[in-house]
Protein backbone atom coordinates (compact mmCIF):
# COMPACT_ATOMS: atom_id res chain seq x y z
CA UNK A 1 0.00 0.00 0.00
CA UNK A 2 1.43 3.48 -1.05
CA UNK A 3 1.22 6.68 1.61
CA UNK A 4 1.33 9.89 1.03
CA UNK A 5 1.99 12.55 3.60
CA UNK A 6 -0.28 15.12 4.72
CA UNK A 7 1.49 18.17 2.86
CA UNK A 8 4.33 18.22 5.17
CA UNK A 9 2.12 18.82 8.08
CA UNK A 10 0.04 21.92 7.09
CA UNK A 11 3.11 23.66 4.86
CA UNK A 12 2.39 23.26 1.07
CA UNK A 13 5.04 24.18 -0.95
CA UNK A 14 3.67 25.29 -4.58
CA UNK A 15 6.04 24.91 -7.46
CA UNK A 16 7.63 28.29 -9.28
CA UNK A 17 4.83 30.38 -11.25
CA UNK A 18 6.69 31.10 -14.60
CA UNK A 19 4.17 32.63 -17.18
CA UNK A 20 5.51 35.43 -19.49
CA UNK A 21 2.17 37.86 -19.96
CA UNK A 22 1.41 38.83 -23.41
CA UNK A 23 -0.29 41.77 -23.93
CA UNK A 24 -1.93 40.99 -27.22
CA UNK A 25 -3.25 37.45 -26.49
CA UNK A 26 -5.81 36.63 -23.30
CA UNK A 27 -4.04 33.64 -21.62
CA UNK A 28 -5.54 30.51 -20.60
CA UNK A 29 -4.81 28.15 -17.52
CA UNK A 30 -5.57 24.36 -17.39
CA UNK A 31 -4.91 22.74 -14.02
CA UNK A 32 -3.77 19.11 -14.45
CA UNK A 33 -3.51 16.76 -11.65
CA UNK A 34 -3.15 13.19 -10.76
CA UNK A 35 -4.78 11.49 -7.83
CA UNK A 36 -3.46 8.83 -5.55
CA UNK A 37 -5.96 4.95 -5.55
CA UNK A 38 -8.45 5.33 -3.48
CA UNK A 39 -7.05 3.36 -0.94
CA UNK A 40 -4.05 5.45 -0.41
CA UNK A 41 -3.07 5.90 2.75
CA UNK A 42 -2.21 10.06 3.67
CA UNK A 43 -0.43 10.95 6.30
CA UNK A 44 1.44 13.08 8.68
CA UNK A 45 4.86 13.48 7.80
CA UNK A 46 6.28 14.89 10.98
CA UNK A 47 6.51 13.33 14.22
CA UNK A 48 4.39 15.58 15.99
CA UNK A 49 0.78 14.82 14.05
CA UNK A 50 -1.28 17.57 12.76
CA UNK A 51 -3.57 15.45 11.15
CA UNK A 52 -5.04 11.97 11.37
CA UNK A 53 -4.44 9.27 8.95
CA UNK A 54 -7.00 9.05 6.24
CA UNK A 55 -7.35 7.47 3.05
CA UNK A 56 -8.02 9.52 -0.43
CA UNK A 57 -11.23 7.80 -0.51
CA UNK A 58 -12.17 9.37 2.89
CA UNK A 59 -11.18 12.81 1.32
CA UNK A 60 -12.93 12.85 -1.50
CA UNK A 61 -15.72 11.97 -0.10
CA UNK A 62 -15.21 14.22 2.75
CA UNK A 63 -15.08 17.18 0.29
CA UNK A 64 -18.62 15.76 -1.25
CA UNK A 65 -20.03 15.80 1.70
CA UNK A 66 -18.96 19.10 2.28
CA UNK A 67 -19.75 20.31 -0.98
CA UNK A 68 -23.54 19.71 -0.64
CA UNK A 69 -23.76 20.41 2.89
CA UNK A 70 -21.97 23.84 2.81
CA UNK A 71 -21.44 24.82 -0.79
CA UNK A 72 -17.79 24.87 -0.85
CA UNK A 73 -14.79 22.25 0.09
CA UNK A 74 -13.59 22.54 3.26
CA UNK A 75 -10.07 20.62 2.89
CA UNK A 76 -7.56 19.39 5.46
CA UNK A 77 -9.19 21.08 8.14
CA UNK A 78 -11.73 17.95 8.51
CA UNK A 79 -9.14 15.67 9.31
CA UNK A 80 -6.53 18.06 12.51
CA UNK A 81 -6.43 16.03 15.14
Amino acid sequence: MVSFYAWSNGVFKSVEHRVIANKQFERFSTAYFLCPSFETMIESSEKSLIYKRFSFREFRQQVQDDVKRHGHKIGLSRFIL
